[in-house]
């Protein structure tokens, strides 16, 4: 390196530390917003939480009205509305269970009594729902979040739930009887 060039270099190195001694510190979000567990992103204000994503919605009328997907033909109050004799149950974990789709419902843990229902189920939001396989082993779940890949006739239930039935690494269960309880 000639030597030219090294006072031009110092008073370079110089001149950034001088910039970066003198500047504020940046601040990521205002002081008084909450923040994400983890993260800097603060929380959505409340009044704009239905705008920002499909999965936040402000009650469960507004979900019911948000649905793309036909509406079950059956009567509300008749048994076939709210029975599905080949129910499908798989489960998820971790992240997956962070943030339920439903209005008001806390965020469920791995041994939870909780399922996942799809958009299209006979089931709603904070509907006690009793799954029961071919053997006589019975569990009641609360739906607590939507599950956007299942069809009608399955649902996503916690670890624990799905250990009542079955060893974890059976992965699908099909057969099971879903009802209202």
């Amino acid at each position: 390196m000639p030597r030219q060039s090294l006072p031009l270099l110092f008073a370079a190195l110089l001149s950034t530390l001088f910039l970066l001694a003198s500047a504020e510190p940046i601040q990521l979000c205002s002081p008084n917003h909450e923040h994400h567990i983890g993260t800097t992103v603060p929380h959505i204000p409340a009044h704009l939480a239905s705008l920002s994503s499909p999965r936040i919605h402000s009650s469960p009328r507004q979900l019911e009205k948000r649905r793309h997907h036909q509406k079950d033909k059956t009567k509300p109050n008749s048994p076939s509305s709210t029975e599905i004799s080949d129910g499908k149950l798989t489960y998820y974990f971790g992240s997956q269970l962070l943030n339920p789709a439903c209005p008001g419902a806390p965020a469920p843990k791995d041994g939870s009594m909780i399922a996942a229902i799809s958009f299209d189920s006979p089931f709603k939001c904070g509907d006690r729902i009793r799954i029961q396989d071919g053997r006589g082993k019975e569990v009641v779940v609360t739906a607590v979040d939507r599950c956007a890949g299942c069809k009608r006739h399955w649902i996503d239930v916690t670890k624990g739930v799905f250990r009542h039935f079955s060893p974890l690494d059976k992965g699908v269960l099909e057969g099971m009887k879903l009802s209202k309880a």
